[in-house]
């Protein structure tokens, strides 16, 4: 099979939806309320430095009080450097009758493990393995000079909670923020003291990657056997708020602040790779910094990163007062902090004035168990224990003319934090000015005889528009005056602005490789390339293959897409009414027909989604041409999936933003084939070998279930099923962007046993359902069914087009392609089973003709006993379109 062949083949692998799903209020077991503070305070105590561990003497953020009080975060932050490991403390007190009881450390952290592509450039210390390690030393010792060991923070020494153990792990796992537990050993118990006194324990970042600096305690517990907190310190979180308030006067430090932000060619890489970036501050963040500001980093994080770009202290405390008094004006979200995800789903969101969503709805509004998950697709409480749902209640929510509100339905998923979204190398540095012939970044580039391309022009150019357009009653989100004329240019330039991005790059998803010539891609990832250090490389070689480089070029690019994309969003209010920028416009009527949901960005567009391993890896081949990697990145084989996860998270991300985007691309903002598909590859992966696995995998197959559910919505429209008279292939007809082109992954017939002649019986993961509460699965196949049949039963089978084996436009033949839209032009009636029953006559064995998948799931559902009237509903349709 051709490169090119297979590529085709390959968009339709992932696409045998089963179902989809959404989870809801709830929470994350043992998440802390991070978001509310309770006191003004941002202090902490001293790090200990010094002898204990060669510490850099930090002053730290957070720890404990004079008065007791557990301040947090603990921020463990430095500048990097392997030989000046930082060190931080905190001191728990404990009553004596509970000392004897105390037998494991309980805390939680965001970021304690790398998550980066590994440095590949010389380096002036050698870069970090581990980059957290920990220890208990209780009251017994002098924690400045004690002898007792380091342990490693990983999954020898801690124990993982089992939902991040099994999507991924703690090392370039898929959670950003986990919860780990250390058992005490004896020597570590005869250690601990009881209150007044106190129990220390350090924790220590031991030097970056070449990317980190650092990470954050966000919970720190000593507990019994069965998980009670034994601690009796109060906790409080610092409210950077008190941090924004005193800067926002004026001083000379916020005009140095200016000058050092926005200064190019100034910066090192990183604490050991000291070679100057073009990339100045402004670059990689929000132009203003916005950015921090709203996502709340503390002056202690700036400065901190500050000085692993190469400034010093003092110019790390005047990038914080610049950044504090330009961005005063910056709405104070308490919600809004570096380890909650942006955007998280969660209850009430909608409530919140537009410039909070952003903030999201926090760590404890993620979702861990099944149950959680359906009764928060439903709308019931996510804390039922047992999903108590009629018949009723899922039809309500299972209705293509009703609107599932993902910003509000809470997710078993933990989004990104904002250290994700932003590039760890700027695209000027990938593709920098003078280093090649066909042009830069920062100029735009002709990779093509024919082809020029101006991403950073073009984000100009939205920038001059948004700027000379803005409503003239200067109120934030209004953009209810523009004409629709100039909805039109809005949309044109949003549209524009993504696939000038990708065009940039050249090629498509898992081949950036020119058939001749150099894509752009090609020319970061050489000139990347060109920087490579054979000793820093040499332990992980799969990091810098040419293949390896084009993904870091291909990363870089996205990343900066998306941040300027959440820029704007931010910046002039954009995230408000998306039926003012996406739509149809009439120019003879010079008319706007808006589509969309009352909150979700208007970028119809490259988006969040491509940030996903899936979207951004270059696919290996052997000397035969045979695949060897695919959907993964060239460091990750060791954590596929890990991988999976993320581009669970980015592909979820885009629902929640972009909810009711409808356009004429059939999976553009949201790509709803993979968006199913990956749901169901992490759920195999993960398995079903024990209780925890069971959870972990169930967990999936419910964002099946709510993406199912919003799919059906989203693809309720008025577009054709086919447009007979449109010119060309059919890659280019209408009908292929509406429900048209669902109608296989919508069908009941993916949440059934499905039996096939040649690949026997696969087994749904929905009949699961009945382990949360009796009957679930049997009530939810009727809401599939009821469903599907306001979708596609009244339609007129003569509107349909009729499946041409023959025709290949779309990759490959027409009535099995993973984009067809056509229903067959003829039934065969199904073969009987050998074990009883029916089964569908086919030989590829998620690819079933559409009137196999009809006929079978018509008999199917009546075996399982669903809705008789349902089902003759159904089963009348499919006797009309093959009589």
């Amino acid at each position: 099979m051709s490169r090119n062949a297979y590529y085709k083949v390959r968009i339709v692998a992932l696409m045998v939806c089963s179902a989809l799903v959404a989870a809801c209020d709830g929470g994350q077991a043992d998440v802390p309320n991070a978001t509310a503070p309770t006191s003004a305070s941002t202090g902490g105590t001293t790090g200990s430095g010094g002898a204990a561990g060669g510490g850099g003497g930090n002053a730290q953020s957070g720890g404990t009080a004079p008065d007791g009080t557990l301040q947090l975060p603990i921020e463990v932050l430095g500048d990097g450097r392997p030989s000046s490991p930082v060190i931080a403390q905190a001191e728990l007190t404990v009553d004596a009758g509970q000392l004897a009881n105390v037998n494991q450390l309980w805390f939680m952290c965001h970021r304690c493990a790398f998550f980066g592509a590994p440095e590949f450039e010389a380096t002036a210390e050698p870069v970090t393995k581990v980059k957290a390690s920990m220890r208990v030393l209780g009251g017994s010792v002098d924690s400045a000079a004690s002898p007792i060991p380091w342990l490693d923070v990983d999954e020898t020494n801690m124990r993982l909670a089992d939902v991040e153990r099994l999507q991924g792990g703690l090392d370039h796992g898929g959670f950003y923020t986990v919860r780990l537990t250390l058992p005490l050993d004896a020597a570590m118990k005869a250690r601990l003291v009881a209150s007044p006194r106190r129990n220390v324990v350090q924790f220590r970042f031991n030097g970056t990657d070449g990317e980190s600096n650092g990470y954050r305690i966000l919970g720190l517990e000593l507990r019994d056997a069965q998980g009670k907190n034994l601690a009796t310190n109060s906790v409080r979180f610092a409210d950077i708020g008190a941090e924004k308030l005193a800067g926002k006067s004026w001083s000379t430090d916020v005009t140095a602040g200016a000058a050092l932000w926005n200064a190019q060619s100034t910066i090192f890489k990183s604490s050991i790779v000291k070679r100057k970036i073009r990339a100045a501050c402004a670059s990689c963040h929000s132009a203003t910094g916005r950015d921090l500001q709203y996502f709340n980093y503390s002056n202690f994080a700036i400065i901190q990163r500050s000085k692993f770009h190469g400034l010093s202290e003092e110019q790390g405390r005047q990038i914080a007062a610049y950044l504090r008094y330009s961005q005063r004006e910056v709405p104070h979200v308490a919600q809004a902090a570096p380890w909650n995800p942006p955007y998280q789903p969660g209850e009430g969101l909608d409530a919140r004035p537009i410039a909070e969503w952003a903030a999201g709805a926090g760590l404890g509004a993620v979702l861990e168990t099944p149950s959680q998950a359906v009764n928060a697709i439903f709308g019931k409480h996510a804390a039922d224990v047992t999903p108590a749902l009629t018949q009723s209640d899922i039809d309500a929510v299972m209705d293509p003319n009703a609107t599932l509100n993902t910003r509000e339905v809470a997710m078993p998923l933990q989004y990104p934090d904002w250290n994700a979204w932003l590039p760890t190398i700027h695209p000027m540095d990938v593709w920098p000015e003078g280093a090649d012939s066909s042009g830069s970044f920062v100029s735009g580039a002709r990779f093509s005889a024919s082809s020029f391309q101006d991403p950073n022009g073009a984000a100009s150019r939205i920038d001059a528009w948004l700027n000379a357009n803005r409503n003239p009653n200067g109120a934030y989100g209004d953009w209810s005056h523009l004409t629709p004329a100039k909805r039109k240019e809005a949309y044109d330039m949003f549209y524009g602005f993504g696939w000038t991005t990708y065009g940039f790059l050249g090629g498509g998803r898992g081949n950036h490789i020119a058939p001749a010539g150099e894509f752009g891609a090609q020319v970061g990832a050489r000139n990347l390339a060109s920087l490579v250090s054979s000793q820093t490389v040499a332990n992980q070689p799969a990091a810098a293959t040419g293949n390896a480089f084009i993904e870091r070029a291909t990363m870089s690019l996205f990343h900066w897409n998306l941040i300027r994309q959440w820029d704007w969003a931010q910046a002039y209010g954009l995230e408000g009414n998306q039926q003012w920028f996406i739509g149809e416009y009439s120019a003879g009527a010079n008319t706007w027909k808006g589509r969309g949901e009352a909150r979700g960005w208007p970028f119809n567009t490259v988006s969040a989604f491509f940030l996903a391993p899936h979207m951004l890896y270059q696919t290996d081949w052997d000397p035969a041409g045979n695949v060897t990697r695919e959907w993964y990145l060239a460091w990750e084989a060791g954590n596929k999936v890990g991988s999976y996860y993320r581009t669970n998270i980015w592909y979820q991300l885009q629902l929640t933003i972009n909810p009711g985007a409808q356009s004429d691309w059939v999976n553009y903002p949201v790509d709803w084939p993979y968006l199913t598909g990956f749901d169901d590859i992490l759920a195999s992966a993960i398995g079903t070998s024990g209780a925890a696995e069971k959870n972990a995998s169930m967990l999936s197959t419910t964002r099946l279930l709510q993406t199912q559910i919003k799919a059906a919505q989203y693809v309720n429209n008025a577009i054709p099923l086919y447009v007979a008279t449109d010119p060309g292939s059919l890659i280019n007809n209408r009908g292929r962007f509406g429900r048209a082109q669902t109608l296989k992954h919508l069908t009941p017939t993916q949440a059934m046993d499905k039996a096939t002649v040649n690949f026997g019986t696969s087994i749904t993961p929905f009949a699961r359902l009945d382990d949360l509460a009796p009957g679930l699965y049997l009530r939810i196949l009727n809401g599939y069914i009821k469903q599907f049949n306001a979708l596609y039963t009244d339609t007129d089978p003569a509107a349909w087009r009729r499946c041409d084996p023959a025709n290949m436009d779309l990759g490959e033949s027409e009535p099995t392609a993973g984009f067809a839209f056509c229903v067959d032009r003829a039934k065969r009636p199904l073969a009987t089973s050998t074990r009883g029953g029916f089964a569908m006559n086919t030989d590829m064995y998620a690819r079933a003709p559409q009137e196999q998948l009809q006929q079978y799931g018509v008999w199917k559902a009546s075996q399982l006993g669903a809705d008789p009237a349902r089902v003759q509903k159904w089963s009348d349709w499919v006797g009309r379109l093959w009589p």
